[in-house]
């Protein structure tokens, strides 16, 4: 017989259940007394033959109980028990919801959420900005407090706090990990209802801060009064490169290859690969030790957030008003989108690209990307000499 709701509609309904097959391999359809109707996979584990309800008609679409058997199905192919997967998969989340429940205060459950959700869920920098919002903004303020003490306008003169500090982003930050913190609470009846309803949020407009060529020089020659020279170097690759901020903190001299440097899937915000040349002007700021071209003196490397607090000591011994580390990021990709086009301005920037063109598009850009960039250092060296015109860049000895 074949699933489709007509044949499932017309079936009979007896006095005791009974068992009809179904097209797919292994899909029998379970009718019971009650009228009720379960589609069930049957297999073979060794010897053993097991059967599993993979949902229930017409609660599920034909198509989404089609979805569920196909992964099952899958999952035997590939020598996986999905009966026995579906025994461990409740028993982990018994002991979740166990360990969760003994979560006393808020800084123990902002804990256990970041172990048990954050850490199996999220991307490794997104678990790491998760464990740095509960450290640095939350357990501060309200982490002692006992769960069940948490009231809304706890949460509300949190977040209002962080907005009048002058950080409206951050706070919209914190709003929305503390209505996941308190939803899971739910979700594990850990708590029965939320206090993160309808909290607060700041109405986010995009920065469109580009620095001009007059504060590029102010900005370059400021990073001299930087004390430590390798906070020097790591602001100037980090305007030199555009690339992310931790992704400049975290350099290693395994990714560097001579005139490249290649940003590893686990460390670039999209999870893509990424190769950027280094033009001879950054080259040089690239002196490290111990594995790391920007070591720490209390960590491996330098963090990210030390690099946002250098670029802003040094916009303010520049003078300039209202510059971020992302807006230099955004200075380079403004002149990389007017001398080069807007595609490779992405590629330099390592932005995300749809579907389609990251599965047909296997060109690497390499060359395009090394111009840019290149062109970027000798725009900058124009700038902070008063020359009045750069070197001309011989394309053709690039291409070669």
């Amino acid at each position: 017989m074949k699933m489709t709701a007509a044949a499932l509609k017309g079936l009979e309904i007896r006095k005791k259940r009974y068992d009809v097959g179904l097209d797919e391999r292994g899909l029998w359809v379970r009718v019971y007394p009650s009228g009720r109707i379960a589609i069930q996979y049957l297999y073979l584990a060794g010897a053993i033959r097991r059967r599993i309800t993979i949902g229930h008609y017409p609660e599920m679409s034909i198509e989404a109980l089609r979805r569920a058997y196909l992964r099952e199905a899958a999952a035997r192919s590939e020598g996986r028990d999905p009966q026995v997967e579906r025994r461990e998969n409740r028993l982990r989340l018994v002991q979740e919801t166990e360990r969760a429940r003994s979560a006393r205060t808020v800084a123990d459950l902002g804990q256990q959420f970041i172990q048990d959700h954050s850490k199996r869920k999220k991307r490794a920098q997104s678990a790491q900005e998760d464990q740095r919002i509960l450290d640095k903004e939350i357990i501060p303020v309200i982490g002692k407090l006992p769960i069940e003490s948490v009231q809304r306008r706890h949460l509300v003169d949190l977040i209002d706090a962080v907005t009048r500090r002058g950080s409206p982003v951050m706070a919209n930050r914190i709003r929305a990990f503390l209505s996941k913190l308190f939803n899971w609470a739910v979700d594990h009846c850990i708590l029965e209802a939320s206090p993160a309803n309808r909290l607060p949020a700041n109405r986010e407009s995009e920065r469109t801060r580009v620095l001009s060529d007059v504060e590029l020089k102010s900005f370059w020659l400021a990073i001299n009064s930087l004390a430590n020279p390798i906070h020097q170097a790591a602001v100037r690759v980090l305007l030199l490169t555009g690339q992310r901020r931790a992704e400049v903190a975290r350099m290693s001299y395994e990714e560097l290859d001579g005139k490249w440097w290649t940003i590893p899937a686990s460390r670039a915000k999209n999870g893509v690969v990424h190769r950027v040349p280094l033009s001879s002007m950054c080259r040089d700021y690239l002196n490290g030790k111990d594995g790391w071209v920007f070591p720490s003196q209390t960590a491996n490397h330098l963090h990210p957030d030390t690099l946002s607090d250098l670029v802003h000591g040094a916009v303010g011994l520049a003078g300039i008003s209202n510059c971020t580390a992302h807006d230099l990021r955004r200075t380079v990709g403004t002149f990389i989108q007017k001398e080069f086009g807007s595609e490779i301005m992405h590629k330099v920037l390592n932005h995300t690209e749809d579907k389609l063109t990251r599965v047909y598009g296997q060109y690497d850009f390499d060359k395009e990307k090394r111009l840019a960039l290149e062109g970027w250092a000798r725009h900058l060296e124009m700038v902070y000499s008063e020359r009045k015109t750069a070197d001309v860049i011989d394309f053709e000895s690039w291409r070669a």
